[in-house]
Formats: C-alpha cells, structure tokens, sequence
C-alpha cells in the first residue's frame, strides 16, 4: 500500500512538471513571437524565428513525453482523457505559434501592420493565462483564481477575432499589392488559429475542473 502511494505521488509530480513545462514553453514561444513583430532588424529577427522554432520541438518532446508516461503509468493525478487533450491543445498552440513564425519568416514581411503586433500581443497574454491556470492544476480550492483565467482566455479571443476581421477587411478595402494582401492574410489567419487554440485550451482546462468536482 506505501508503496502504490508513493507511485502515486511520484506520477502526479510528473504530469504537473511536464504540463508545467509544456505552459512556459508556450509563453517563451509567444514572448519571442511579439518581440520579432516590434523588431525592424532582419537579421535580429531570423534568429527569434530560428529560436521559436526550437522552442517549438521542444514543446513537441514535452507532449511526447506526456503521452509516454500516460501509456506507462497506471494511477494518473487527472482522467486520462483530460491529460490526453491538455497536452494536445497545448502542442497546438505552439504549433501554430510556429506556423505564423515561419509565414513571417518565408514571406520576408519587411512591416508588420498594426493589427498582427496587436494579435501577437493578446497570444502572449493567453499564454501567461494559460500557464497560470496549468500552474494551479495541482493547487486544492483553487477553483475562482481558475475560472477568473480561463474566462480571460475566452475574452483575449474574441478581442482577436475583432482585429482579424476588422483587419482583414482593411486589406481588401486599402491594400493595391495583391500578392502583399495573399501575404497579411495569411499571417493574421495563422495568428488567429493559434488564439482559438488558445481558447480550446482554456476550454480543455476547464474540463478537468468541472470532472473534478463530479
């Protein structure tokens, strides 16, 4: 009995550690993602891009590890499906953080427009929300810090679809240079899945709060 005890304890310091790791991933990935969106150095931004890359097979090392200790460990501090999702949505988001990366990067954007510093900015805010609630995972009567997060998350996204849209019609309406117009859009697009990733995750996060209680 001490012994599946201390098993249980030892897995449960596991998943939160790695989900912990998994969160600030994200928010070192989305912190560089707002810095090249402000840099007007390209060489200063070819290494960001060269650095969120990196970032973001580490994330994918992390989700692996995730996925490996669910098929290894038989007592999980969370329902199994819950920790299968979490680590999915999480993986998305820096996947798509890399995507937009490396649309900026292979479009060779010489200015960014307003609205893609301000998308990158309120992912970056997404992530820290993201990263606290996943922090708070392992916290007991943490329910209202948790829910106060993830309804941020939901407000942070639908402030994004605001700008993306508005933006985007701006593009049609103002922008001449239509391979310049295929170029924006593409890049808003990809920020605006990495926000609705973001919310899947707040969503996912919710979950495990509400099975908790069941």
């Amino acid at each position: 009995m001490r012994r599946l005890f201390r098993n249980y304890l030892s897995n449960r310091t596991l998943f939160y550690n790695l989900f912990d790791e998994a969160a600030k991933n994200v928010v070192d990935m989305a912190e560089l993602l707002v810095t090249v969106v402000n840099t007007g150095n390209f060489e200063d931004r070819e290494i960001i891009f060269k650095k969120i890359d990196t970032l973001e097979h580490n994330g994918d090392d992390l989700t692996h590890k995730i996925y490996l200790a669910l098929d290894q460990v038989v007592f999980t501090p969370i329902n199994r499906g819950d920790i299968h999702t979490l680590a999915s949505c999480i993986d998305d988001v820096a996947d798509t953080i890399n995507e937009a990366s490396n649309r900026m990067y292979l479009y060779n954007i010489n200015e960014f427009v307003v609205a893609i510093k301000e998308i990158a900015l309120l992912i970056q805010q997404a992530g820290v929300e993201i990263q606290k609630v996943v922090n708070l995972l392992s916290v007991s009567n943490s329910r209202t810090a948790t829910d106060e997060a993830c309804k941020r998350i939901k407000a942070l996204e639908r402030q994004s679809d605001q700008i993306y849209y508005h933006a985007v019609a701006e593009l049609f309406a103002n922008e001449t240079d239509a391979i310049n117009l295929i170029k924006y859009r593409e890049i808003l697009s990809s920020l605006e899945n990495t926000m609705n990733r973001c919310k899947n995750t707040g969503d996912a996060l919710e979950a495990i709060l509400i099975n908790r209680q069941n």
